[in-house]
């Protein structure tokens, strides 16, 4: 917990440098984004539910610096009452928050820390609570209409009874997502194919004899938007739909898909889905 501590403190320490910065005003927005998927998958690849569509609430505001500084605060909820009619009482699967700092150190270039706590709908027989720190690395290369946007992550599972990939070490561990997000903007449209590719150390995914590699899963896709041009104003929406492909690289992986799946051990697995994502 003291981790956790030192990060609240530090943001804490850049507000109020910020908020001594310039005289400009700070501006607020808010964004959210509702989905409906045939499956769960965490970008870690852990196949979480194959039973039942699953539907996925994520809201939260940001506060932006007069300096460009943003502070980010919110939630996200993934809903899936089908999951296991034997076990599952009801339609909470998990529940997360997250608050975060992320800013631009060079022209293009953003580097941001979020604290995220994943909690289970379920506790009574799924995960324990996670306590996780995710620090970024994003290159927004600004090309029209094509852009190609590669990232870096790393993810710190720093405090937590129970393992974020089920078979893996039970915190102080992480993993890395090396990624990008080819997008085309298009005339009434945009297109873009997240893809990314997970390492770490081999304990991340299996202890003892079960280590496997230190490649997670590899992952690709496409995502179709439109704006909903008819909300007019300061607030804006879009509709899409996507595809998302994910091979599940380690075994660990595979195995931790079948006890959680009644036994599912394909390796490879798509997701698809739609949603409507908001902001203002």
């Amino acid at each position: 917990m003291r981790t956790k501590y030192a990060i609240s403190a530090l943001l804490l320490g850049m507000c109020s440098t910020m908020a001594a910065a310039e005289d400009a005003n700070w501006s607020l927005h808010g964004f959210g984004d509702v989905s409906a998927r045939n499956d769960y998958v965490t970008p870690r690849g852990l196949v979480v539910t194959t039973s039942g569509w699953t539907t996925q609430v994520l809201g939260g505001l940001v506060l932006v610096a007069p300096n460009g500084v943003a502070l980010t605060a919110g939630t996200w909820t993934d809903l899936n009452p089908g999951f296991s009619k034997k076990e599952n009482t009801t339609a909470l699967n998990e529940f997360d928050y997250f608050f975060g700092i992320d800013a631009d150190v060079v022209e293009n270039v953003n580097v941001g820390v979020q604290y995220v706590q994943f909690i289970s709908g379920q506790p009574e027989f799924a995960f324990k609570t996670e306590r996780n720190i995710e620090f970024s690395v994003k290159y927004k290369d600004g090309g029209k209409p094509l852009s190609f946007n590669p990232y870096a992550k790393l993810f710190w599972a720093f405090s937590s009874k129970s393992s974020t990939v089920v078979l893996g070490k039970a915190g102080d561990t992480f993993d890395i997502e090396l990624g990008a997000v080819p997008t085309y903007a298009g005339d009434g449209f945009t297109l873009s194919a997240p893809t990314w590719v997970t390492v770490g150390p081999k304990t991340y995914w299996g202890t003892g004899a079960n280590k496997d590699g230190n490649v997670g899963v590899i992952s690709t896709g496409l995502k179709a938007s439109t704006p909903l041009t008819f909300i007019k104003g300061g607030a804006g929406a879009n509709v899409y739909a996507f595809g998302q492909y994910y091979h599940l690289v380690n075994d660990n992986l595979v195995a931790a898909k079948a006890l959680l799946n009644s036994g599912d051990h394909k390796r490879d697995h798509v997701v698809f889905g739609v949603g409507l994502g908001f902001g203002f």
